[in-house]
Parts: structure tokens; sequence; C-alpha cells
């Protein structure tokens, strides 16, 4: 059964302040990701930013790389082809590259697998990484595999870039429109479908079947696009996550906000409202980018000629995030998803 759930199922495990609070230990589930790695970065000086990437510099250009892991109890439903769980891995990572922008060149993986699995189960796993990698220019160079109780993938990821076509989140500054790319929900309403027993092949295709935006952040880049980010966790949880590390909110208009196809359904089976399930989940791995007010016009031309799906949704402001209903403005009081925190839709 598919679940974001990642809170730690045994109460023993702690994150350890010994070093700096006496005997104090705090259960990462009353953390939260954002604080873990807040502390992380703080006692280790970290010194890569908080991005979707790190960033080495290489001359005129930057290698980027990141890394992201699944594991079979809580991201991949049952049903799921083998071939549909090595796309989702490729993707998740490839979004990464995609959210600044760059080019990717390869990808490592780690693969744990229960021993009485059948060859052809990880032979097919590994085929639909090799053939998403491949459509986006790149390929596998190498991983290692050991046995384990359940799959878990870890992959990494490299790619490249030019300097001045790197997109970071540092790049938003106040006053830049924000946008999107796609729709927003597709997801979410898997999820609920898949709860719910409603079209199972289709929301198994729903949660899994996503696709890393490298081509269109590339040309979005080129165009004039500031700062990018993926959808990976959903728009609330991104807005939070900029306004903890960068102190800059966004006011976003919620009539603004463009659906999922299968959005309405959604609502109907779980009684919660299309916002929430555009904003409060992810999945989406779309990207979330700002341009220049002056070059608004030019920017909608120019993905409107390069038949790129974009939707402007409110701006970035130096205050709270907040989303206009009705003409109102109201605060957002949701984080949307965080692991190691009580999860949206359970």
């Amino acid at each position: 059964m598919v679940n974001r759930n990642n809170n730690l199922k045994d109460g023993n495990n702690t994150f350890n302040y010994n070093k700096k609070f006496g005997s104090v230990k705090m259960r990462l589930l009353d953390l939260g990701e954002r604080r873990i790695i807040d502390d992380i970065h703080r006692d280790f000086h970290v010194t890569q930013p908080k991005d979707d990437c790190a960033m080495i510099d290489s001359g005129d250009s930057v290698l980027l790389l990141s890394t992201d892991i699944i594991r079979e109890s809580t991201h991949i439903p049952r049903g799921a082809k083998p071939e549909q769980i090595g796309n989702f891995v490729a993707n998740i990572n490839l979004s990464d590259i995609a959210a600044m922008a760059g080019i990717p060149i390869g990808m490592v993986l780690s693969y744990l697998v229960n021993p009485e699995s059948d060859e052809s189960f990880l032979i097919d796993v590994v085929r639909g990484v090799d053939k998403t990698l491949k459509s986006a220019g790149a390929e596998i160079l190498g991983g290692d595999t050991k046995e384990g109780s359940e799959l878990v993938i870890s992959g990494t990821v490299l790619g490249q870039q030019e300097k001045r076509k790197v997109r970071k989140r540092s790049d938003l500054k106040p006053g830049h429109v924000i946008g999107v790319t796609n729709e927003l929900g597709r997801c979410a309403s898997g999820y609920i479908f898949y709860k719910n027993s409603y079209r199972t092949d289709l929301a198994i295709n729903l949660i899994l079947g996503i696709k890393a935006r490298i081509k269109e952040a590339q040309i979005m880049s080129e165009y004039g696009a500031k700062f990018m980010t993926d959808l990976s966790d959903g728009l609330f949880s991104s807005m939070s996550q900029m306004k903890n590390d960068y102190g800059i909110g966004f006011r976003i208009v919620e009539n603004e906000l463009v659906p999922n196809r299968y959005v309405r359904k959604a609502s109907d089976l779980s009684g919660l409202s299309g916002t929430e399930i555009m904003c409060a989940y992810g999945g989406d791995y779309e990207i979330m980018f700002s341009i220049e007010n002056k070059d608004f016009k030019d920017f909608s031309d120019a993905m409107e000629s390069e038949k790129i799906n974009v939707h402007f949704i409110g701006d970035a402001w130096k205050g709270d995030n907040i989303i206009n209903n009705d003409d109102q403005w109201l605060p957002i009081k949701e984080y949307g998803y965080e692991h190691f925190r009580p999860k949206p839709f359970e």
C-alpha cells in the first residue's frame, strides 16, 4: 500500500543532542525534516546552500549532484509494474537536476532487494531506470546491490550546467512573479484513488508516472526564469521552506491554480478541497519558478512559442505566505508535506 508517511515506527530512534545539551534527546518525529536539516547544516558546518542539488565548481560551469531514495512499503503501491518503479526512481532524481536548469549526465543506484525476488523483477526495474535516463540524455553509471527485507532503491544523479544558466532557490527576490509548470494535484489524486480502490491502474500511474521537467527548465532559464525548485513535496511545503530558509513569502491567488483533470473526482471521493489536493500533498514534481515583473510579457510569449505549459499564480514579497480566496487574503497555515511530521490526508 502506498503511504508517504515515513515517520519512525521505533520510538527508540532519536537524534542525540548529548554533546551540546547534556542528556536531552529529541525524537526525529518531534522535529520534522526541515529542523533536522537545519541542525545538520549548523552542527556540521555544511557550506552548500539548501538547494535542489549540491554544486561543485568546474571553471565556467558547475557539476550538479543530488540523491533520493525510495522504499517499497512507503513509496510503491501494490500492483506497480517494475518498469514503472524504475521510471519513478529515475525521474525523482532527474527532477532535482531540472530544478536547477541542469543537463543530466548519469546516475548511480544502490539496491536492497529481497533475495526471494525473481531476477526478472530487478532487471525490469533497471530497464525502467535506463529507458528514462536515456530519454533525458543520461545513462546508468554504476551502483551496488545488496539483499534486504524489502525493495529499497537509492539514486545519486550527476548533472552539469554553465554557471550563468544555473537557477537556485536563493535567486528569488521580492516582487518576482511566481509561476508553475503544467497542472497541480496529479499525484494526490492518484493517492486518493488508490486509498479508495477507484481505478487502481490509473491511480498507480498517477502516483508513479511522473516526468522530470528537464528540457522545460533549460528553456525557461534561457528566457529569464530566476528562482526554481521542484514541487516534490507540494506547493505549500516549498513555500514554507523558502520562507524558513530565505525569509521571503508568497502571495498566491487561489483562482489561478490550475488543477489536474482528476482533482475534481479526488475531491468528491475524499471530501477535501481542490486547493488542499493541489497544494498540500506533493508528488507532482512540477517546477515552481519566478521571473521579473518587467519580463512577464516576453517570457509568456516565449513559453507559448516553445509550447511549454506554465501558469502564473502570484508573487513573492517580504511578508508571510498568504492566499487570496474570493478577494480575501488568508494566512497559509499548512506546511504541506514534510517527512517526520503528520502527513496530509492521513
